[in-house]
């Protein structure tokens, strides 16, 4: 059975994601990228080529490649998507990239795969609640729980001696209506990380800036520039994890002595936004808040989870007074992150993948 993956984009972040499926050895050479083309993006062919990812691309449909009897992957919601699972000689599957509370994790064009991976129940809860499948889809399977993210998996542990926080941040999103960034209100958020970090006795932020930030409103970089020399200058120490964009290392030019890029910290207590960052987080065991503002969510309807982002939650940039029980935030773990089979649990990235393959056969 020939093993293929899908992909249309024009954004250089989403390249450098599949590429991580490959690094992380999700998939190999098995496994064959059909890639869209349009004239913005023909330089992305370079980035597969240059890591011996086997590919093949077509402008027009009558182009597109025969995938009879085989298994298509897709990674990322896209209009064309439709057009590719219309071959109902092949079978579809929708592995996300990274799954979160934002609104593309509920997008009505999920209904159009043969299958959906989720991280856990909150996943199959979601997808149920805002009626993108029904109990029957779930009871056959449609909806599979796969545990955590295949890739974006955290460099970083728990360690509550460590004097450093994590700051994650989300980009500003593709649309409007779609921004759960902390930085759309310029430094506000890091105003709030410098009273932090001076209660709690912290003396470093790491910070961790997506590599898509800039994209649609290149105005955020600055946010993030500002920001940080608004901490350098209160004298608190900051490491700035390096992303593979020109247009990051441009901006943060005169802050190289700060990058770091591949390196294990320990970390004390992390600050991200509504992003699949969390469930990593969670998977991490590291303590986090998150900062949810007005955008439209899909948060499950839980009451446990309205209490937990009470008081885990940062809401217009102020803190709560109250503090988590580990077991609560262990009970909530749990409920994002599950597995259709226990056995999940401890295999491999690659080990995942196969078994998905055999489940679905």
């Amino acid at each position: 059975m020939k093993k293929y993956i899908y992909i249309d984009t024009k954004i250089r972040g989403a390249i450098l994601q599949l590429i991580s499926y490959f690094e992380n050895r999700v998939f190999d050479s098995e496994y064959t990228v059909i890639f869209k083309l349009y004239k913005t993006n023909r330089k992305f062919l370079k980035l597969l080529e240059k890591h011996n990812i086997n590919y093949l691309s077509f402008s027009f449909y009558r182009e597109f490649p025969d995938i009879s009897n085989s298994i298509v992957f897709y990674l990322f919601n896209a209009q064309s998507n439709c057009r590719v699972v219309a071959y109902r000689e092949a079978k579809h599957i929708f592995v996300t990239h990274g799954e979160s509370n934002k609104l593309p994790s509920i997008k009505p064009i999920l209904r159009i795969y043969d299958y959906v991976t989720v991280a856990g129940v909150a996943g199959c809860d979601r997808l149920l609640e805002y009626k993108i499948f029904n109990q029957c889809d779930l009871q056959n399977s449609k909806i599979i729980q796969m545990g955590n993210t295949f890739i974006g998996k955290l460099n970083f542990d728990y360690d509550k001696n460590s004097n450093i926080l994590l700051y994650a941040p989300t980009w500003e999103g593709g649309v409007k209506n779609e921004n759960y960034s902390s930085i759309s209100a310029g430094i506000e958020s890091f105003k709030l990380l410098k009273t932090y970090v001076e209660k709690n006795s912290i003396d470093t932020i790491l910070i961790q800036i997506h590599p898509n930030t800039g994209h649609r409103d290149k105005r955020y970089l600055s946010y993030v520039y500002k920001g940080i020399k608004y901490l350098l200058n209160h004298n608190i120490k900051i490491l700035i994890k390096e992303v593979n964009s020109l247009l990051f290392k441009i901006t943060f030019f005169k802050l190289k002595k700060y990058f770091v890029t591949n390196q294990e910290f320990g970390i004390k207590v992390a600050f991200c936004d509504v992003s699949a960052l969390e469930v990593q987080l969670l998977d991490k065991n590291i303590p986090y808040y998150i900062f949810i503002n007005d955008t439209q969510k899909s948060m499950p309807n839980n009451r446990e989870l309205e209490e937990y982002y009470n008081i885990v939650g940062v809401m217009n940039y102020k803190l709560s007074n109250k503090s988590i029980d580990e077991n609560y935030r262990r009970k909530i773990k749990k409920y994002y992150i599950n597995y259709e089979d226990s056995m999940l649990e401890t295999k491999s990235y690659r080990e995942k993948i196969d078994w998905l393959i055999d489940y679905i056969k």
